[in-house]
Formats: structure tokens, C-alpha cells, sequence
């Protein structure tokens, strides 16, 4: 029996654009805004029906700020700035320490920040065929209610999070094992908060129930059990008569947990109160990962499949043994469950320029430089600079934004990076997607490759117009860029 099928069809070319966004979240959001304020004809698709990405439908939670820099005691520049500061201002309230309310509001404005720019959407469509000449990228075949169409572009950035583009395109991608961490986020509601702090939260847990705890997660996952020690005297009993299991195998892809351990609050991994608390009835969340088991998993279909399944298994059922065993959850309920699977890391290009992990500790420098960068899991090795308020960071090149092999393409945000070194934190994707918005829309406008783009020129733009951080002042002079 044949292993493929050929189909040959004619496409209708629905737009023709100077930038194409492919993917909206917090990179691909600011990359069309950008490129549209840059005076290009933009257009955004996305696989959902509004932007987003994890900060949006994901609902991902985390940490309770954009965990900016010392070096940003007054917040993100340029349109990532803006951003905050709209939705701040629409909330009352600083961005992230409510994820319900704030992915709704950050939806909100990200459309009204597009339309407001011109951007052009075409939502609920799913990224196919990159239109090729040669090597380089001329469009995209997407696939919605319509059936498949095609948009031409002179600039098209991948902004999908899995390098869907480039991969399709033909560009190499990372084949070492790094890190992956799929997962999703969901929340119980009602939850007695009196009784939940009482009985969990602020009593030590069963030394023996501990030992036990420790000992399975080292068998089962390699690491210790970390936020979940609060639990350990409710699953271990649950666990040995095969009531419920904490850790869950799918097949040989890895174990599903609750890898963050219950949050006390909407707000992330660190016990912040919640700021709507009703009376003493609140919400508590938490993040289903997937730890260990096979790389790369953003880019495989079946096994996303299987784990998206096995997740939202796991979702359900711990909801119920929450409310069964967990004091403080017997009248809670399952109150939302993220509408999609996510990865912190995944597929990535292998970039003309990959920064690794010795760059960043080394802070080392780049002619090319869009931004500085900051690692926050490197800054344990420079201690004592940290508590002076004087880390370095290390510089963002552009060149980390070009795939190899392939012209006409940008790839911003989780795609863009080979992880380590950590550079997925909100405030940096914001910055990569402003980088690779302005640079598209240079491209397209001076009618060359964003390989061939001039640097200087994007850095000039990138600094007196978006104010980015690219260094001192000395190091500015020496790039030519004041």
C-alpha cells in the first residue's frame, strides 16, 4: 500500500502584503503592530479566533510580573510599554497578578492595538505550505472554513512558537535534547482559603510521608518533590491503594504532575494573595507539566495528541481527588482549564546566530545587538553583582532571528531560542517581537532580504524610536548608532 498521496489543486490568492505575521501571541502581536506603525501592509493569522497565544487562550501561569531587570526600573520601551501600560490602565491593577481577568483584557487590547495600526486578520486558520521561490519564502497556503488559500508577502515572520514556517520552509532545527516542558494550566474555584491555609498551607508535612514522597519522585522523575511537599500525607494514601496517582506516565512521552504545586492565589507560583478574593472562598490554581521522556515534542502532532489527552485526563481527575481528600476543596469545582496545550520550549530554528548558555554567562556582545538580555536562572552565578543591582546581561543579536538556508523569514519569539539559555520571560519575547516587526517592515519597504537588511539602520530605529536597550551609551557610540 502507497505511503503518500499527491494532491495538486489551484490556491486563490486571498491578500498580498508587505509583512505576514504567522501567530499572534505576545512576539507576533508586537511584530505587527510594529511592522504596521512602520508603515508596512501587515496581516496576522492564527489558528485561534483572537491573539494572544499563552498569555491569552493559554492562560499560563507564572510569575506574578514581567520579572523585568534592574536595568528597567521603569518598565518595557517602546510598544511592549505601551502595552502594559494600556492594559494596566484598563484593569487598575498591575498586568499578571489576575490571569483570568488580564488574558481576557490582553486579548482586548492586542485587537484594539492591531486594528488601530491597520492590521489585517485572518483568525481560526492554520499555517500550511510556505509559498517557496528557490530558498526563499514568498507567502503561505493556510487552511480555514474557506478551504485553502494563499497569501503572498514580501517579508513573512514566524512567530507559531514551534517554527512551523521555517520547518516547512526547510530551515534546520534543533536536534539536541532541550528543554521542552509542555503543559497546561487550570484552577479550582469556591475553595474554603481559611480552612485550605490551616490544614495544608501552614502545617509542616509528616516527616515519614516526606521520605516516602522524595523516594518516588527520584525513582519516577530524577528531581525532588519540590512545591508539592504541602500534599505529600493526602496523595501518599491515594497513590498506594491506586486511588489516584501525583505522577502519571503516557506511554514512553513523560510524566504528567502538577509540577508547581497548588498556587494560593490567580497570580502564579508565589503566594500572593488574590487580589478578588470574595469573602474567605478564592480560587487556587496550578501548571500540569510534562517532564522527561522524548525531545522536541512541539513538533510532532501524534505525541502532542497523546499528551494533550493525557493531560486533560489528569486535569479532571485530580480536580476530583482534590475535592475528596483536600481540605478546604470539598465544595470547590473545576473552574477553567486552559484552551490549549502549550510548550515552554520545544522546536527552535538553529539560527545564524544561536546564543548559548556560555554567551549569557560570559555577557558576551554582538555588532548586530536589537536588545540585552537578561537570564534570570544565570543570575545565581553572578550572586553578588545581583544583589548590587548591576548584572550585565548579555546582547540579543539580530542574526538569531534568521534561519539558516532560507531567505525572506523571520522567526521571533519561543522559536527563535535554543534553550538554555532561559530567554522565553514575557519582557524579552515582548522585545524580540518588536525587533522582528520593525526589521520585516525595513525589509519589505528597501525591497531586500531581512538577511540583507541593513543592521545599523534597524538599531537606529530600533533605539531613538522604540528606546531598546542595547547598552551603555559608550558602547551605543561605538556601534554608530548615536
Amino acid at each position: 500500500m502507497s505511503t503518500t498521496v499527491e494532491i495538486r489543486k489551484s490556491v486563490p490568492i486571498v491578500a498580498d502584503v508587505d509583512v505576514l505575521v504567522v501567530g499572534s501571541g505576545i512576539a507576533g502581536a508586537t511584530a505587527a503592530v510594529t511592522a504596521a506603525r512602520n508603515r508596512a501592509t501587515t496581516m496576522v493569522v492564527d489558528r485561534f479566533g483572537f491573539p494572544g497565544g499563552g498569555s491569552g487562550p493559554g492562560l499560563i501561569g507564572g510569575a506574578p510580573t514581567l520579572e523585568l531587570p534592574d536595568t528597567m526600573p521603569d518598565g518595557l520601551p517602546g510598544i511592549p510599554g505601551e502595552f502594559v501600560r494600556r492594559c494596566e490602565a484598563y484593569c487598575n491593577a498591575p498586568l499578571l497578578n489576575h490571569y483570568f481577568r488580564d488574558s481576557q483584557v490582553m486579548i482586548y487590547m492586542w485587537l484594539r492595538m492591531m486594528q488601530e495600526a491597520g492590521v489585517q486578520f485572518m483568525f481560526n486558520a492554520y499555517a500550511a505550505d510556505p509559498i517557496m521561490d528557490g530558498n526563499q519564502v514568498r507567502g503561505l497556503v493556510v487552511e480555514n472554513k474557506s478551504g485553502a488559500q494563499a497569501i503572498r508577502a514580501n517579508v513573512v515572520i514566524d512567530a507559531t512558537g514551534d517554527a512551523d514556517v521555517a520547518c516547512r520552509a526547510g530551515a534546520p532545527v534543533d536536534t539536541r535534547s532541550t528543554y521542552g516542558h509542555p503543559g497546561m494550566y487550570f484552577a479550582m474555584a469556591n475553595v474554603d482559603m481559611e480552612e485550605y491555609e490551616a490544614q495544608v498551607v501552614n502545617r509542616e508535612p509528616n516527616r515519614e510521608d516526606l521520605r516516602w514522597a522524595k523516594a518516588l519522585f527520584q525513582r519516577e522523575l530524577g528531581r525532588g518533590v519540590g512545591r508539592l511537599n504541602r500534599l505529600v500525607s493526602y496523595f501518599r494514601p491515594a497513590w498506594e491503594s491506586g486511588e489516584y496517582k501525583i505522577i502519571r506516565k503516557v506511554d514512553d512521552l513523560g510524566s504528567i504532575l502538577m509540577d508547581h504545586g497548588l498556587f494560593r492565589s490567580v497570580s502564579g507560583a508565589q503566594p500572593v494573595r488574590d487580589p478578588i478574593r470574595i469573602g474567605k472562598y478564592g480560587i487556587v490554581g496550578a501548571l500540569v507539566g510534562v517532564q522527561g521522556g522524548k525531545s522536541h515534542l512541539s513538533g510532532d502532532a501524534a505525541v502532542m495528541t497523546s499528551l494533550e489527552v493525557g493531560c486533560r485526563a489528569y486535569i479532571f481527575e485530580t480536580s476530583h481527588f482534590l475535592r475528596q481528600h483536600i481540605p478546604g476543596f470539598k465544595d470547590a469545582y473545576l473552574h477553567v482549564v486552559s484552551s490549549y496545550f502549550h510548550s515552554r520550549g520545544g522546536r527552535s530554528i538553529v539560527s545564524e546566530c544561536p546564543v548559548t548558555t556560555s554567551d549569557a554567562q560570559a555577557g558576551r556582545l554582538y555588532d548586530d545587538v536589537v536588545f540585552v538580555g537578561d537570564d534570570p536562572e544565570n543570575r545565581s552565578a553572578k550572586e553578588g553583582e545581583a544583589r548590587r543591582g548591576r548584572i550585565e546581561g548579555f546582547d540579543f543579536p539580530y542574526r538569531q532571528f534568521l534561519p539558516r538556508g532560507v531567505e525572506g523569514l523571520l522567526v521571533t519569539g519561543r522559536a527563535a531560542i535554543i534553550q538554555p539559555p532561559v530567554m522565553r520571560a514575557r519582557w524579552m519575547i515582548f522585545l524580540m517581537g518588536q525587533a522582528a516587526g520593525a526589521a520585516a517592515a525595513l525589509a519589505a519597504k528597501t525591497g531586500t532580504t531581512p538577511r540583507a537588511l541593513d543592521v545599523r539602520k534597524l538599531q537606529h530605529l530600533l533605539h531613538h524610536q522604540y528606546q531598546s536597550p542595547m547598552g551603555s551609551n559608550a558602547r551605543l557610540r561605538e556601534l554608530g548608532i548615536i
